[in-house]
């Protein structure tokens, strides 16, 4: 039988398809017989159908891309004509592309590599059975290069400016719904100064509630309150970027990505824009000499900072691990919040000790793997996948 990867290269720096590749190879070390099937080509549905009379065991895609397959004029979905088990890893919030959340089949099944994401999914979208949580292994597999590089750190993400989104809201919105986006952005700027972990997402509901805006009730309108959400996520996540790269202002750091125009404008000279690398031509980027700073949009680690540990590079991240690690305060030194001057005094440590830190980062990479290896990862989808069609 044949596992069926699901691969989207038309994603924004492409990171798709670096990602099924090192899937494909780690399946294929556990004894899978592998296929990349790739669904920017409008034919795929037609090679799976191809595939299915031989036996398929079950097909992976990231954030459920593919899902909303059909067949025949009934619209009847792909994977329950076909009988196909589907695992959607999501690594993004609902909100984001709600489409790709909503497969309600025997044969789908929705896991989210955050909690608080699936929380959100099983609230807004029917479902013949729950979605659950995935933890997510050191999937990147590359040979490590031979040399550290310069002293600096590297910050890589693109972003909206937040003044322009601003600009875009008041533009485009209705006052009403323009004062909640505000409202919210406001709210949720203070509150992540405040705490190690905010779930943005359960403080917008909340201010729902508060203030009483009927306009962006799930049960009232399901596709505005998604936006809602979205757009806040999204405003927030951009905010929390710059907010970084500013408590960086002293340190030598290398910003990769788009949206930093603005920023660039008031910059010291000690921080250098580039334009955004596509995955497959980024390795490079985890061999400074002072590493990564990552800000995870959610509690877990983002895929940046699992490439980090697998290239041995030090890394600093803003993910928070209090559920995953029961001893995680031991490795206090490579995770920060947006309290102020705490990411401040943490490039500082690294800028006096790299080396000490990188081994801080070894040691915790090496718990990481163990505790979330890849065979986990492919039991975990091989009991699924054997018992679709019962669960």
């Amino acid at each position: 039988m044949k596992v069926v990867i699901l691969n989207w290269k038309k994603g924004e720096n492409d990171p798709f398809t670096v990602m099924n590749d090192t899937i494909r190879q780690h399946l294929r070390a556990c004894g899978k017989n592998v296929e990349v099937l790739e669904i920017t080509d409008a034919d795929w549905p037609v090679r799976l159908t191809e595939l299915a009379p031989s036996g398929v065991e079950f097909a992976i895609t990231w954030q459920g891309l593919g899902s909303t397959a059909t067949f025949g004029e009934g619209g009847l979905s792909l994977w329950d004509h076909l009988k196909i088990p589907l695992i959607c890893i999501h690594g993004d919030h609902p909100s984001h592309m709600p489409i790709n959340h909503q497969l309600e089949s025997r044969y789908c099944f929705h896991l989210y590599t955050n909690a608080e994401f699936a929380r959100y999914s099983n609230r807004h979208f029917r479902r013949a059975r729950s979605a659950s949580v995935i933890d997510i292994p050191r999937l990147h597999s590359e040979p490590r290069l031979p040399r550290r590089t310069g002293d600096y750190f590297i910050f890589a993400k693109n972003i909206n400016d937040p003044v322009d989104t601003e600009a875009r809201w008041q533009q485009r919105l209705p006052k009403p719904l323009f004062d909640s986006h505000m409202i919210a952005v406001e709210t949720l700027k203070s509150v992540i100064t405040r705490g190690p972990y905010v779930d943005i997402h359960d403080v917008l509901d909340e201010l729902i509630l508060q203030h009483g805006w009927e306009h962006l009730r799930s049960d009232r309108n399901l596709a505005q309150y998604h936006s809602y959400h979205s757009e806040v996520d999204h405003y927030l996540r951009s905010h929390k970027s710059i907010a970084t790269v500013s408590a960086m202002r002293e340190f030598p750091v290398r910003i990769y990505g788009r949206g930093w125009d603005r920023t660039a404008q008031r910059a010291p000279a000690c921080h250098v824009f580039e334009p955004g690398r596509n995955m497959a031509d980024s390795q490079d980027l985890y061999y400074t000499r002072f590493g990564l700073v990552d800000v995870s949009p959610s509690k877990r680690l983002h895929d940046r900072t699992r490439r980090a540990m697998v290239n041995g590079s030090g890394f600093l991240s803003s993910a928070n691990l209090e559920d995953s690690f029961a001893d995680i305060a031991r490795f206090d030194s490579l995770f920060f919040s947006f309290r102020p001057n705490e990411l401040h005094e943490k490039c500082a440590a690294v800028v006096s000790d790299p080396d000490a830190h990188r081994a801080v980062v070894a040691q915790f990479a090496n718990i990481y793997h163990n505790t979330f290896h890849f065979r986990h990862f492919v039991n975990r989808i091989e009991h699924l996948a054997m018992h679709a069609s019962t669960i």
